[in-house]
């Protein structure tokens, strides 16, 4: 029973959200008041309960695969609902004004919150799923955050090369997430193209198809026909909050990546295929994403056929508090990391993985 409840708190922050937009608009303690879900997960991931659970052979795939559909649907739902409530807030007064932009305020958080931590990465577990209708939900679900490109950069490109100085996704020891953003923002939409036109270099399409069966092509026309219907139905406002909350999504996942594998790009600190954490929370919250080297080790497993390895450096705090950490005190982070690098390398633990 533990199990199945741990699962289902993957739909903490949509939910919340989703509860969220459909009972506002809101007035500034009310607009706070919604967020509380989200610092309750915060605190518990720095707490971290030492809370052990085996996955039970009594819960059903179908379980499983209705938590993703049941995710989807939230997510998209989210997006329609905000757009509709931008656009349904008035700006003729200054109580207007001063009301809008506290609902502005919230559903930016909360959106881009919930898109970050619930819609990527939902996204990035139906890519890897063998089925073409999941992968192609999962480039929906992409689109919906601008980022369709991803799927390209990290099956082909980070999964290929991971570990390796190639490889644009692993942060370099040193480097700061900062620079990482600005590297990796504009080196990946470079990356995915530059792969599609090799792709399709060596077939033996005239060049008219090419460009259709360029995937890059088809995800920017199709967030941009997106974006355009956005406009035309709900207002460049609505617009503009699409663009924010998509921006604050892909943010959250970069800063994901970032400390994700921080400074193992090139094994001095021994061979691992990641920093590694035991936190409870992110563990179910973000669907088995924290289990990254077991996902490394083998990208097609079912997020809940992941388990913990202790087999790289560890985080001191789950993925929610090290993305804020990361974001907040870079300089700070960057000192914990290379004494965690040196310790794990003489551990004596960097040798052992094949």
């Amino acid at each position: 029973m533990l199990t199945r409840l741990s699962h289902l708190l993957c739909f903490v922050l949509p939910l919340s959200t989703f509860s969220f937009l459909i009972s506002g608009p809101h007035d500034a303690l009310s607009g706070f008041a919604w967020t509380l879900p989200f610092w309750l997960v915060l605190l518990l991931d720095w707490w971290n309960p030492t809370i052990r659970t085996e996955q039970s052979a009594d819960i059903q795939k179908r379980f499983f695969d209705g938590i993703l559909y049941g995710l989807a649907l939230l997510h998209l739902a989210n997006i329609w609902l905000m757009l509709n409530a931008v656009s349904e807030l008035r700006w003729d007064t200054t109580d207007d004004l001063g009301f809008g932009l506290v609902n502005l305020i919230a559903i930016r958080f909360l959106v881009g919150t919930s898109s970050g931590t619930s819609g990527i990465v939902l996204a990035h577990e139906l890519i890897h799923r063998p089925q073409p209708y999941l992968q192609q939900l999962g480039r929906l679900l992409l689109c919906t955050v601008c980022y369709e490109h991803f799927v390209i950069t990290h099956k082909r490109g980070h999964h290929l090369s991971m570990g390796m100085p190639q490889d644009i996704a692993t942060a370099r020891l040193g480097e700061s997430f900062h620079d990482y953003w600005l590297r990796i923002y504009k080196g990946h939409i470079r990356y995915a193209w530059q792969s599609e036109l090799e792709r399709l270099s060596i077939s033996n399409q005239p060049w008219q198809l090419k460009i259709i069966h360029h995937q890059v092509l088809q995800g920017l026309a199709a967030e941009l026909i997106l974006l355009t219907a956005i406009s035309v139905i709900f207002g460049w406002l609505a617009a503009l909050m699409f663009l924010y909350q998509a921006f604050a999504a892909v943010r959250i996942l970069e800063t994901v990546n970032y400390f994700q594998h921080w400074g193992l790009e090139d094994e001095r600190y021994g061979h691992t295929f990641g920093w590694v954490t035991d936190a409870w929370m992110s563990r179910y919250v973000l669907i088995g994403l924290s289990h990254h080297i077991g996902h490394h080790e083998n990208e097609n497993r079912h997020f809940f056929e992941i388990a913990y390895s202790d087999q790289g450096p560890k985080l001191p705090y789950g993925y929610f508090v090290m993305n804020l950490w990361v974001k907040l005190n870079n300089a700070s982070y960057q000192q914990m990391a290379l004494r965690e690098l040196e310790r794990f390398q003489n551990s004596g633990i960097s040798g052992t993985l094949s």
